[in-house]
């Protein structure tokens, strides 16, 4: 039986140098719009460096949210997991990964 639990499932771990180009219009939905400003007008990123930006805008975000006492810091390696899963579900619909930059 198929799991149910996510919609991105991506068995096949991405190379870190992998390039990934925003192409799609500038986002409206917070999520998206996390991975469209990390890319901060470069034209490509590589994949590591993608998620390492989306991950602590991520982090940054919850912290200004949350303030510093809420200790999110403990939880920081959580926010690369969730931005892997984002840079996964917009792959293909705003996002190419791989080919020419």
């Amino acid at each position: 039986m198929p799991r149910l639990s996510s919609f991105v499932s991506n068995p096949a771990p991405i190379p870190a140098d992998t390039p990934v180009v925003w192409t799609g219009d500038p986002p409206a939905d917070e999520p998206a719009r996390v991975v469209w400003e990390a890319f901060a007008g470069a034209p490509a990123l590589p994949y590591a460096v993608l998620v390492e930006r989306v991950g602590e805008r991520l982090f940054r975000l919850d912290l200004e949210r949350a303030g510093v006492s809420a200790d999110v810091g403990f939880f920081r390696p959580f926010y690369d997991a969730h931005a892997r899963r984002l840079v996964a579900a917009l792959a293909g619909a705003q996002l190419r990964l791989g080919g020419r930059a």
